[in-house]
């Protein structure tokens, strides 16, 4: 190196810091049932609430989500009429398979009692628990 130190690349440079989580509330409805009478269940948020989600209006979005620590593929839906934006309540788990959203939330012990549900939006994945 001939007599000069090393410089690492990142010398001089200003780093960026990680984007901060945002919060973010989330109702969960029930929009029918299963055949096993389990309730169809969606995750609404407020549009206003959803901004650095990425929707698109009448289309199907597909979005990390995980769950207690596990990983899913989420759908977000919203259309032009409507005030929120819709975590669908079919999933895929992290070998593609389909997952409903009620099983999933049953898991963490959710209960129809407690609609409201704290979601966390950073580096385009939202998470729960």
């Amino acid at each position: 190196m001939n007599g000069q130190t090393a410089r690492s690349e990142t010398e001089g440079r200003r780093q960026m810091a990680p984007p901060k989580p945002m919060t973010i509330l989330g109702k969960v409805a029930k929009v029918g049932f299963y055949r096993d009478t389990l309730p169809l269940l969606i995750i609404n948020i407020k549009k206003e609430d959803a901004g650095p989600l990425p929707y698109r209006e009448g289309e199907r979005v597909s979005i990390p989500f995980v769950v207690n620590g596990l990983p899913y593929i989420a759908g977000l839906r919203a259309t032009t009429r409507s005030t929120t934006v819709m975590i669908c309540s079919d999933l895929l788990d992290a070998q593609l398979n389909s997952v409903r959203l009620v099983d999933v939330l049953f898991s963490l012990g959710w209960t129809h009692r407690e609609p409201a549900l704290e979601l966390t939006f950073r580096s385009g994945t939202v998470c729960c628990l």
